[in-house]
C-alpha cells in the first residue's frame, strides 16, 4: 500500500461530507491511525485535522451542515487548496446525501472520488447497481465499511485517486436516477417523546459522573502517596536552594508541587472522561441524545451539539473549551460562557466536598450544584438574547454500532493529545506565575480587594485568600479549610453556600481564561470574563437576599 501511496501525483486529499458520514473514520484509516494536528481555521470557530504521510497531505474537514454557513465556507476554503477531493456519504442515503453536497463542487475540475460508508448497511440490491453502474460508466466510487476498511478496500482509493477521475455532471446524474434503498436506522426509545428525554439525561449523568468520581477517588488515594515519596523528596533535595528558587520548584505553588498535583488530578479526568466520551461518541449514541435533546437547549439559548462541551466541563473545563470547537458558530460563546460559570470542574468538585465535609454539611452539594445550573441558565439567556433561539439542525438519525478498539484510541488519543500539548503547559506557566506572586506578596494585596464584597455579605475577611487564590486555581477554596476549619464553623448554612459559591463562579480559573483568549481571541475572551463577573455578583446578592428572607 505505501508503494502506491509513494507514486501519488497529488499533494493534498481533502474529505468532505456531513456529520456522522464516517468521514473521521476514514481520516484515521488513511492516517493508520494518527490523529494529525487539529488547529482553528483563521478567522472561525472551527478546526481541521491535517496529517501529513508520504509528501502527501491528507485534510478532514468540519461536517457540512445545511444551515451552519461558516461552517460550509471553511470546507470550501478547504476545497480551493485541495488536489484531490474525496467525497463522504452514507450508502445507506447516498442520493440525498449526495445532493446536499453537489453544491460545493460546481465548477470544480479537480480529481473527486465518491467514497459510500456504511456498506454493511446497505441492501444487497442497492451494492450490486453502484457496482455495475461503477463498471459501466468508469464512476469514481468505492462502497465500503469505514470502520473495517481492508488494505485491499486502500488499494483501491489509491488505485482511484492516481486515475485523477474528474466528477462530470453526466456522472452525478448516472446515480441519482439510480433505484437505491434508502436504509433507516433503527427506531429506539430516545425517540419516544418523553422517556427518549429521561433516558438521554440519565445515560449523560452515568457517562460524565462515574468517570469525574472515579477520578476523584483515584487521585485522592494517589494524593498521600505522590506527597511522601515524590514532592518531599524533592523538597529535600532543595532545602539548600536559594528561597525565590526553592519557592518556584516545590513551593505552595511550585512547578514540581503544584504542577504535580494539577497533573495528578486532572489526567485521570481527561482519561476517563475522554474513554466515555469515544464510546458514546464511536457507537452513534452522542448523535442520538443530541437530536433528542436539542428543543429543551435550544430554549436557553443552545442546541444539541452544545451539550457535551458543558458535560465535559464538569470533569476539565479547558478540555471542553477545545471541545467547544465542535460548536456552530451561533453558539459558541454561549457554550464557552455556560462552561465557566454552570461547569463545574473535577478541581472545584473535589474541592467543595471538602469544604462541606469539613463543615459536616456534605449535602450542601446538591443545593450548590442546583445554583450552579441554574445560574448557568440564567447567565446564558441574559447575556445571550438575541441568540435565544438557534437554529435547528436537521435530524440525521445515526446507526448504533459496536465500537472498535482502534475507533476508540483514535477518539481518545486526540483528547490526551491537547491536553498534554495545549492544557498542561498552560499549568505550569500558571505555576510559575502564582509562585512569583506569592513570593512579592501579589496575592495578599489581591486579598484586599475582596474585604469589602465579604463585608457586605457579613462573611468573616479570613475567606479573602481563599476568594484570590480560586482565581488561580478552582480548588483553592481548599484555603478555606485553613486553621481546621475555624472558618467554617463560623458560617451558617446560606453563607457557606453563598462563599463557596462565589467562589466558583467569579471568575473561570486562569488556565481556562487563558485558553478561551487563545481560542476565540483577547477581545470576545474579556466580554465573557466580564460578564460572568456580574451575573455572579448578581445570583450571589440574589442569594444573600433569601438568606435575609428566611433569617
Amino acid at each position: 500500500m505505501l508503494a502506491s501511496v509513494k507514486k501519488l501525483k497529488c499533494s493534498t486529499i481533502t474529505l468532505i461530507g456531513l456529520e456522522s458520514s464516517g468521514k473521521t473514520t476514514f481520516f484515521s484509516k488513511l492516517t493508520n491511525q494518527a490523529i494529525g494536528e487539529e488547529s482553528n481555521v483563521k478567522g472561525s470557530t472551527y478546526s481541521v485535522r491535517i496529517h501529513r504521510k508520504n509528501n502527501i497531505e491528507y485534510v478532514d474537514t468540519p461536517g457540512i451542515h445545511p444551515n451552519d454557513t461558516l461552517a460550509n465556507e471553511m470546507v470550501k476554503q478547504e476545497l480551493e487548496k485541495a488536489t484531490c477531493i474525496v467525497v463522504i456519504v452514507r450508502g445507506t442515503h447516498l442520493q440525498e446525501e449526495l445532493k446536499e453536497i453537489i453544491p460545493y463542487l460546481e465548477n470544480n475540475s479537480k480529481s473527486t472520488i465518491i467514497v459510500a460508508t456504511y456498506a454493511d448497511k446497505m441492501t444487497k440490491k442497492s451494492k450490486k447497481v453502484l457496482n455495475q453502474t461503477s463498471l459501466m460508466y468508469k464512476l469514481p466510487l468505492i462502497l465500503l465499511d469505514a470502520r473495517k476498511t481492508t488494505d485491499e478496500k486502500l488499494q483501491t482509493f489509491y488505485r482511484c485517486v492516481e486515475k485523477e477521475y474528474s466528477f462530470t455532471d453526466e456522472k452525478v446524474k448516472k446515480l441519482q436516477v439510480l433505484s437505491l434503498d434508502r436504509v433507516e436506522p433503527s427506531r429506539l426509545i430516545f425517540d419516544i417523546p418523553f422517556f427518549g428525554k429521561l433516558l438521554s439525561f440519565l445515560v449523560l449523568t452515568f457517562m460524565f459522573l462515574v468517570p469525574v468520581m472515579g477520578a476523584y477517588y483515584f487521585a485522592d488515594a494517589l494524593t498521600p502517596l505522590v506527597n511522601s515519596y515524590l514532592i518531599s523528596s524533592m523538597e529535600a533535595k532543595l532545602n539548600h536552594a536559594p528561597v525565590f528558587i526553592y519557592s518556584i520548584l516545590v513551593g505552595d505553588y511550585g512547578v514540581f508541587s503544584l504542577g504535580i498535583y494539577s497533573f495528578l488530578w486532572a489526567f485521570p479526568v481527561v482519561f476517563l472522561m475522554g474513554c466515555t466520551t469515544a464510546i458514546v461518541d464511536e457507537t452513534g449514541l452522542k448523535d442520538r441524545i443530541v437530536d433528542t435533546l436539542d428543543p429543551l437547549l435550544r430554549n436557553i439559548g443552545l442546541n444539541g451539539k452544545d451539550l457535551i462541551p458543558v458535560l465535559t466541563g464538569f470533569g476539565c473545563n479547558v478540555v471542553a473549551v477545545f471541545q467547544s470547537r465542535n460548536c456552530s458558530l451561533c453558539t459558541r460563546k454561549q457554550c464557552i460562557s455556560f462552561i465557566t460559570f454552570g461547569s463545574a470542574c473535577s478541581y472545584q468538585i473535589g474541592a467543595t466536598l471538602s469544604i462541606f465535609n469539613s463543615a459536616q454539611k456534605p449535602w450542601l452539594i446538591f443545593p450548590y450544584l442546583g445554583l450552579l445550573i441554574a445560574g448557568g441558565i440564567f447567565h446564558t439567556r441574559i447575556w445571550n438574547r438575541k441568540y435565544s433561539t438557534p437554529p435547528s439542525f436537521s435530524v440525521r438519525k445515526t446507526f448504533l454500532q459496536k465500537p472498535t478498539i482502534n475507533g476508540l484510541l483514535f477518539r481518545l488519543s486526540s483528547d490526551i493529545k491537547q491536553f498534554c500539548r495545549q492544557a498542561l503547559p498552560i499549568f505550569l506557566i500558571i505555576c510559575v506565575i502564582a509562585a512569583i506572586f506569592h513570593e512579592i506578596g501579589l496575592l495578599q494585596v489581591l486579598s484586599f480587594v475582596f474585604y469589602p464584597l465579604l463585608a457586605i455579605f457579613d462573611i468573616p475577611l479570613a475567606a479573602a485568600s481563599g476568594l484570590a487564590f480560586s482565581i488561580i486555581r478552582k480548588d483553592g477554596i481548599l484555603l478555606f479549610n485553613e486553621g481546621q476549619g475555624e472558618l467554617l464553623v463560623q458560617l451558617d448554612d446560606f453563607q457557606l453556600v453563598l462563599l463557596v459559591f462565589l467562589a466558583s463562579t467569579l471568575t473561570a480559573c486562569v488556565v481556562t481564561m487563558m485558553t478561551i483568549w487563545k481560542e476565540i481571541g483577547a477581545k470576545i475572551a474579556l466580554q465573557l470574563i466580564s460578564k460572568q463577573l456580574i451575573t455572579s455578583l448578581i445570583c450571589t446578592f440574589f442569594i444573600y437576599g433569601i438568606s435575609l428572607f428566611f433569617a
